[in-house]
């Protein structure tokens, strides 16, 4: 399980400490003192003053080149305390981006979407129909890994295929998604009248859980 090695696996990460992504990746797995993403610390990350700012200052990173985009990946992981078991994005957003009126959008709290992964078990492939910034899919996400050796985890075998219809969420969801070298589908649309926007494509190249997952715009 990936919360519960012996120290004796820290010799793996030695091998890995000329490789950022691997050393930082490995940092996550073996991290005890977990702490949260600060608003202050996400602005300042993004380097906006203004929460609406966000989504765009997302979609510049993601749109950025895949060295510069992993290396900024890995300090993302540092400052969010290298703990990805749960939405760094949530209480930004459920405070101040959630469009409550115009789509009636609340995100679920991390107990909820613990306890449906939970529930919902974690082989095979999981459809969300209202992703939002991708709580419930982290959620499974992570309890798939935890029953797995990183190195036996194959996110092949994981796959999702989510739904999300703002224009808000959407960069904040493929970010969590790639960051965590998560594979799947993501539709920018609505599921109900399925009137679709774009498609984005998530492919862990390496199938490894070690690994950032690349985006691709269908």
């Amino acid at each position: 399980r990936f919360s519960e090695f012996s120290s004796c696996h820290l010799l793996t990460l030695q091998r890995y400490e000329n490789n950022l992504i691997y050393a930082n990746i490995f940092k996550i797995i073996f991290a005890k003192n977990h702490k949260k993403m600060s608003k202050e610390e996400c602005f300042g990350f993004f380097g906006i003053t203004d929460v609406l700012d966000l989504p765009d200052a997302v979609w510049k990173l993601l749109c950025s080149p895949d060295s510069d985009r992993e290396t900024r990946y890995c300090e993302l992981i540092r400052i969010a305390g290298y703990d990805p078991s749960y939405d760094w994005f949530r209480d930004v957003y459920e405070g101040d981006l959630a469009e409550r009126k115009s789509k009636k959008q609340d995100f679920t709290p991390r107990e909820v979407t613990e306890l449906v992964s939970m529930i919902a078990g974690t082989t095979g492939d999981v459809h969300e129909p209202t992703a939002g910034t991708g709580g419930l899919l982290i959620s499974w996400w992570w309890q798939g890994c935890r029953n797995e050796l990183p190195w036996k985890y194959r996110p092949s075998a994981h796959r999702f295929n989510c739904w999300e219809i703002s224009d808000r969420c959407i960069p904040v969801l493929l970010l969590n998604l790639s960051i965590r070298g998560m594979t799947g589908t993501v539709v920018h649309g609505d599921v109900l009248t399925k009137e679709v926007k774009a498609v984005y494509a998530l492919e862990n190249t390496n199938d490894d859980a070690l690994s950032f997952s690349k985006i691709k715009k269908l």
